[in-house]
């Protein structure tokens, strides 16, 4: 993503251009930083070996995958010790151990029944632990299909597991009862991590491009046409090819954390809350959320909070928010004592900004917003922004130019106030010409913002 921050004093022409590439999670909205006191402190809750799983069962204890392919419990009293800044001397249960170690996250999910599902996040295997039980079993869905499950999910009702696949960039449902498998959602070739299901049941998946997919509560309901983007799923935030997102985690009043682990391009992890109204609107329009000052508010990075090396499984309970740090062989906890103060959204508007595209330029106008302090423009829907990329602004309008002619991307613009950040809206990439080419017996479709014929076609209208 592309972001231009446009300065102004509401009425005034006067403009400064902040032009900057974004590659991960970015600074906090205009006012949101006095709120930070409203969260409380970050507290180990374990450091054992390299915490690849976590998820929590009926009793508000919290379970881990990790090192050597254990699976750990913590009680809900020992949560509430180390809460209190003791962290566990190693009094942790252990419930099972597989002994398949790994580098990618590891799903975990518990029934009503208190069956413990959960995979080791390196294999096609899906491991079944019911109360009372030591040793696990595999669930018989064995198939030449499945490649490698990270992320696990129930359904509302208990009948199917829900299960992504990081290699294939699938999400599987699994019928508990004939253990059937059916391909719900296909993110064409992203590789998928952590899943988790929002209040109304649509089901979340976040993706190592970047994105953070939502698959509609009916797309998974018809049974039908499998969920696409677009189709049945939609974006509600980007994070950025280098962010290297991997956990996720939805709480009682809908907020949606995204866990960032450190690499070379974006050497800095961190933890991100889409705010409630910012991932509804996402959901029911199509906007994605951007990081920066469009409903992603980071609240946990290397420069404020504890050094994370990775962290990458994430679960909320309690209004505590778990986060496993594989790198540092630790468990964080932290409480989320006021989370709706951290940020004032309006929830996004979609077709307020108004678009023109021509071959190599996208031009975006919008209304004044009153007492804005500044706004953000950020291109959006392309994983690749060229460098070559040029942007001009002033006012209330951004253009961007030196795009490729074949390349479809909006504009997502935000307010900043003294008090709140406001989503003026999203535009989404208007549609492409295409152009139908012959020779002879040969008709080729071009399909750009100014199409032309390859040399010895000519157009065939």
């Amino acid at each position: 993503m592309k972001r231009v921050r446009v300065m102004t004093r509401t009425m005034e022409v006067v403009v400064i251009a902040l032009v900057t590439l974004v590659g991960g999670v970015d600074n906090l909205p205009a006012g949101a930083a006095t709120h930070r006191t409203s969260i409380g402190e970050w507290q180990t809750i374990a450091a054992s070996g390299r915490e690849m799983g976590l998820g929590v069962n009926n009793a508000g204890a919290l379970l881990s995958y990790s090192g050597p392919g254990e699976l750990n419990l913590y009680s809900r009293a020992e949560l509430a010790t180390a809460l209190a800044g003791v962290p566990s001397s190693g009094a942790e249960r252990q419930l099972a151990t597989v002994g398949v170690a790994s580098r990618n996250v590891a799903g975990i999910v518990v029934s009503s029944a208190g069956t413990i599902y959960f995979d080791t996040g390196s294999s096609n295997t899906i491991w079944s632990l019911g109360p009372g039980r030591r040793t696990p079993t595999a669930l018989d869905i064995a198939s030449n299909s499945l490649s490698r499950f990270t992320g696990l999910e129930l359904s509302p009702d208990q009948r199917f597991l829900y299960a992504a696949d990081q290699r294939l960039g699938r999400v599987y449902r699994i019928n508990l009862a004939t253990m059937q498998v059916t391909v719900v959602f296909d993110s064409s070739g992203d590789r998928l991590e952590q899943l988790a299901m929002d209040l109304a049941g649509n089901l979340d998946v976040v993706g190592l491009s970047g994105a953070v997919y939502s698959i509609a509560a009916s797309a998974l309901a018809s049974g039908g046409q499998i969920a696409t983007r677009g189709h049945g799923a939609t974006v509600i935030a980007y994070f950025g090819p280098h962010a290297n997102p991997a956990g996720l985690a939805i709480d009682g009043a809908d907020n949606v954390y995204v866990s960032t682990c450190a690499t070379t391009s974006a050497p800095h992890p961190a933890i991100s809350v889409i705010t409630a109204n910012a991932g509804a609107a996402a959901r029911a329009h199509g906007v994605p959320a951007t990081v920066v000052n469009g409903g992603v508010v980071p609240i946990a990075d290397t420069w404020s909070e504890p050094s994370f090396g990775c962290i990458q499984p994430l679960a909320v309970a309690d209004g505590v928010l778990y986060a496993g740090d594989w790198r540092n062989s630790k468990i964080w906890g932290l409480p989320l004592l006021d989370l709706g103060s951290l940020v004032k959204l309006a929830p996004a508007a979609s077709g307020v900004v108004q678009l023109s595209r021509t071959a190599t330029t996208m031009l975006a106008m919008w209304p004044i917003v009153d007492h804005a302090l500044d706004y953000v423009c950020t291109l959006m829907d392309s994983a690749t922004i060229p460098s070559t990329v040029r942007e001009t602004t002033i006012g209330n309008a951004c253009w961007f130019g030196g795009l490729a002619t074949n390349q479809r991307v909006g504009i997502r613009v935000v307010a900043n106030t003294a008090s709140s950040s406001i989503a003026v809206g999203y535009a989404p990439p208007p549609p492409m010409t295409v152009l139908k080419c012959r020779r002879g017996s040969t008709v080729r479709r071009v399909v750009s913002y100014a199409p032309r014929c390859p040399a010895g076609f000519s157009s065939a209208t």
